[in-house]
């Protein structure tokens, strides 16, 4: 299994590369695996491709390892997610905080240890989709428009392509496929509906939704905890299932 330092010595190594050539503009025809960059378009500069490819390599390695070693796994994926918030708009630490309140919901509920890891993987991992995505679109203020939130929306199936290519664990997969599928089926990609969702989903809705809400975005205005919270209980039983909604709020009541 890669070890953290193996995946920080990497990283390094492809951000001293990187630093060096920062100042020249070009870009090159590279042959990726398509399975894993499909969404990247071939004149994306070498640069992002390469920092890309050593996050992805690492990633694969670490995802591999959640069956049979998945203590150890999760503590180098934590390095991976850290990664991940600071190149995936909006560079905040949103998915750790997301991760975080997860863990919390699914302990309340009753996972054990083996499912804690696994809904910690997908919080992470959540929105890898979001890596390749126009950031014009991640950063608009004004509303989108059908074609920038068709584009957009397409983040969780890229996300789940790109993890189901080395992993079949359903948890981190439904976790990453779901959670913006809403509990009255209007949500996507598949337009799930109640029970049809995985929990792991629902949870993840939650949580991603609450964060969204009271960080600080270029569409809308920072929510408070109280507003946050008033838009949680009115959104109840339409987009989010309630009694996820109300084991958050007993979580963010006290300390997550």
């Amino acid at each position: 299994m890669v070890a953290p330092e193996f995946i920080r010595t990497k990283m390094e190594v492809a951000l001293q590369f990187i630093a060096q050539l920062k100042d020249y503009n070009f870009s090159v025809q590279m042959n990726l695996d398509a399975a894993l960059f499909f969404w990247i378009s071939n004149e994306r500069s070498i640069l992002e491709k390469l920092y890309l490819d050593v996050l992805i390599a690492c990633l694969k390695e670490i995802v591999k390892a959640l069956k049979s070693e998945p203590e150890k796994a999760l503590i180098e994926l934590r390095e991976i997610g850290k990664t991940l918030d600071s190149i995936v708009p909006y560079r905040d630490g949103h998915s750790e905080r997301v991760a975080k309140y997860a863990v919390a919901i699914a302990e309340r509920i009753g996972f054990n240890k083996g499912q804690l890891v696994m809904i910690e993987a997908s919080a992470l991992l959540h929105d890898l989709g979001k890596i390749g995505i126009d950031e014009t679109i991640l950063y608009k203020p004004e509303p989108l428009t059908r074609e920038e939130r068709e584009e957009l929306n397409k983040h969780v199936l890229k996300g789940y392509h790109i993890l189901s290519g080395f992993t079949d664990i359903p948890e981190v997969l439904n976790g990453i496929k779901c959670h913006h599928e809403f509990w009255d089926g209007s949500g996507y990609p598949e337009g799930l509906e109640d029970g049809e969702i995985p929990l792991i989903g629902r949870i993840l809705a939650v949580c991603d939704a609450y964060d969204a809400m009271t960080s600080k975005r270029p569409y809308r205005k920072i929510f408070t905890k109280q507003e946050a919270i008033k838009e949680l209980k009115r959104l109840s039983g339409i987009q989010f299932d309630a009694e996820v909604v109300r084991v958050f709020l007993t979580v963010i009541g006290g300390k997550v």
